[in-house]
């Protein structure tokens, strides 16, 4: 089947290249210009990535100078972690005794904080959730070096309580960083640290962006260099950077009409559970469980079909294992589906979901899930 008859529904994953962002990017895709260097060509570079990063800025509410480009969100998010727990180059040592995570959060911070602590020899607290995996209420420790709470799931979609969150933490002077790589279609939270990703907002893959509150001092990660206002060494993503911020400027279509059809359609089945549906939800994520099947036969169903869209935690394809998302939350974790939409989708994509699902649900059962 070719790619032009198949329905995309794993836009979560990664979605495709906004037109305009792909131009800003090609711009400079080959242009043999250093940001870094006084010549004409080196100065037009500098001028973009300073454009760029202005653009950033303005979506995360900081200022210009607070915005880091870095190679992907995983970098941001383990660079912030480390920084914490006093192991980076230049490090002075650790924020604190503690780093506290939700039990929900990608394996970009929830991993990152289980080595980082582990070596550094410090504590690290694991936050409960609840059914619909937004974080219960918590203290925060005066001594604790870092609090990371995510915005928006990546497999649920479901909106955490950050700026409850964020108060606690300032009432206890203790840093935040929030994973916002899945905030698309909804304002970007206020943090100390906060974390985006081009790839999941129709830019360019391999860019992502940091962005740091006005007090927020961070050690750099990588040494060797003094590009990223001496922050982050190795040379400058022009053609990323530029592909990232025409990618955030430009509006996404409003998603809700067609994620609400999707997730009333799919509560109609049989032994079809929405997760998150009494919470507030991301525009273009829904995740469900259906009863007696796993997730696998399902996804390798619907892909036979021609959907394409994603079960189990959003990075381990290679392994198929259970989500510690849905764990976390109580859910049956090995019999889940994540449909998320994107710029791209639309009614027929949906449309076809609801039509092919339901009898895929009763051949599995026939043949025993």
């Amino acid at each position: 089947m070719s790619n032009r008859a198949r329905v995309y529904l794993d836009h979560a994953s990664t979605t495709p290249v906004l037109p305009g962002a792909r131009d800003a990017a090609l711009r400079w895709t080959d242009a043999a210009a250093d940001p870094a260097r006084v010549h004409t060509p080196g100065r037009e570079a500098r001028f973009a990535v300073e454009t760029a990063r202005d653009r950033v800025g303005d979506l995360l509410g900081v200022r210009p100078r607070d915005v880091v480009f870095c190679g992907s969100g995983t970098e941001a998010l383990n660079w912030v972690v480390y920084a914490a727990c006093g192991l980076t180059p230049k490090s002075k040592g650790p924020w604190g005794d503690r780093v506290l995570v939700s039990a929900v959060e990608h394996t970009a911070v929830l991993d990152a904080a289980r080595c980082a602590t582990e070596k550094a020899g410090m504590r690290l607290d694991v936050l409960d959730v609840d059914a619909d995996g937004r974080v219960l209420p918590f203290d925060v420790p005066e001594s604790a070096a870092l609090v990371a709470v995510q915005h928006v799931n990546h497999e649920t979609g479901v909106v955490q309580p950050v700026a409850e969150v964020l108060a606690r933490c300032r009432a206890a002077g203790v840093r935040l960083l929030v994973d916002a790589c899945q905030s698309v279609g909804i304002p970007i939270p206020e943090a100390e640290a906060v974390v985006v990703s081009a790839h999941k907002r129709g830019g360019p893959s391999g860019v992502a962006a940091l962005g740091l509150g006005r007090r927020f001092r961070l050690d750099p990660l990588l040494v060797g260099g003094e590009q990223e206002l001496m922050r982050r060494a190795g040379g400058e993503n022009v053609a990323g950077a530029c592909g990232l911020a025409a990618a955030i400027a430009t509006p996404w279509p409003d998603l809700v009409p067609l994620r609400d059809v999707l997730a009333a359609g799919l509560a109609e089945m049989d032994g079809v559970s929405v997760l998150g549906g009494s919470v507030e939800r991301a525009p273009h994520i829904v995740c469900v469980t259906v009863d007696g099947i796993k997730g696998e036969a399902l996804l390798m169903g619907l892909d036979n079909r021609g959907i394409a869209c994603n079960s189990g935690s959003s990075c381990s394809a290679e392994r198929l294992e259970p989500s510690h998302v849905l764990i976390a939350m109580g859910a049956e974790a090995d019999s889940s589906l994540r449909f998320s939409l994107g710029w791209p989708s639309t009614q027929a994509d949906v449309g076809k979901v609801l039509d092919v699902l339901p009898g895929l649900i009763r051949e599995l059962r026939s043949l025993g899930g």
